[in-house]
């Protein structure tokens, strides 16, 4: 809950008391019901096995199945935003990635790159009516989106983490940015040649991150609340966007569904299992971040080589 919202004050509304009451369930004299538990439950969002520790095969996840609004992008972001502000809230709390592809908050320091983004979700993933006939432009940036991802960006810039990036992690966004090439998506060549400029630019600050150590906003190398950043190379692991998340003594981890959502679970034994994991792909990777400069070289070239080639294409257009 904020901060400035009182427990027995909080609990006494939703249970329907008074706060002496609250206060007296707080302090275990007198006994919580089930109605009190389901009530709690629902109102918080806590699922009843987890707190019970209640040992099934069965692994709860909170998520959210809302309907494709107009807003979506505005939700979506807004609901990453949470996710990340919550994080920030503990003193202890770190971030694990094993991305697919580039995590779509890294964009939004190029907003360029962001609208495409936006734009790819809007028509290719959720099919949107509206977007059947229109080319992308990237003229044509929606500040409001662009404003509030940067916020996200901001957010995740002030939590640690720990990535394990393969060959293939930016080919996803390379095959979006290809079809839309091919199929004459695009309104002009000035529109793919700026995307591809842009991605290089996000492929370039990467590196440069990873060399610090840490990570700033785009063109800021030197702010005071950065966060340590890790990145390690594995090229036998095919990420999944898999995000595990330590945050004080508890762990979360986020799961990528239906193409765009996420979902995430408390669940202990799901969360140690995942960990042992993320720890393990580690141990088999290459670091890349402040040390293994010539690694590190080698792996960004590598990208800008993938961007350069399909940058050639364009001429074909």
């Amino acid at each position: 809950m904020p901060p400035h919202i009182s427990f027995a004050d909080e609990v006494a509304q939703v249970l329907d008391i008074s706060t002496d009451s609250a206060y007296r369930r707080i302090r275990g004299e007198k006994p919580i019901t089930f109605d009190d538990i389901q009530k709690l439950s629902a109102r918080y969002r806590i699922s009843l096995d987890q707190f019970l520790h209640l040992q099934s095969s069965a692994i709860i996840f909170t998520g959210r199945l809302d309907p494709v609004s107009g807003n979506f992008i505005e939700d979506y972001l807004n609901n990453m935003l949470q996710q990340f502000e919550f994080m920030r809230g503990f003193e202890h709390k770190h971030i694990y990635f094993l991305p697919n592809d580039i995590a779509p908050f890294m964009y939004f320091q190029f907003p360029e790159l962001a609208a495409f983004t936006f734009f790819y979700y809007m028509k290719s993933l959720l099919n949107l009516d509206h977007m059947r006939d229109l080319k992308f432009s990237v003229k044509n940036i929606n500040e409001a989106q662009v404003k509030l991802g940067k916020k996200v960006q901001e957010s995740f810039n002030h939590i640690p983490s720990t990535e394990i990036w393969g060959a293939d992690t930016i080919d996803s966004l390379l095959r979006h940015i290809a079809f839309y090439r091919d199929t004459h998506v695009f309104e002009t060549k000035a529109d793919i040649f700026c995307v591809y400029d842009k991605l290089e630019e996000l492929v370039n600050h990467i590196e440069k991150q990873a060399e610090a150590g840490f990570k700033f906003t785009y063109g800021e190398p030197n702010a005071n609340s950065a966060a340590p950043f890790k990145l390690y190379f594995n090229d036998l692991i095919s990420g999944d966007n898999c995000v595990h998340a330590e945050i004080g003594d508890k762990r979360i981890t986020y799961i990528n569904h239906n193409l765009i959502n996420f979902m995430y679970t408390r669940d202990e034994p799901f969360n140690q299992y995942t960990s042992e994991t993320f720890q393990n792909a580690i141990r088999k990777s290459t670091q890349i971040s402040l040390v293994g400069e010539k690694a590190r070289t080698r792996f960004f070239n590598m990208l800008r080589k993938k961007i350069q080639l399909q940058r050639e294409a364009v001429n074909h257009y």
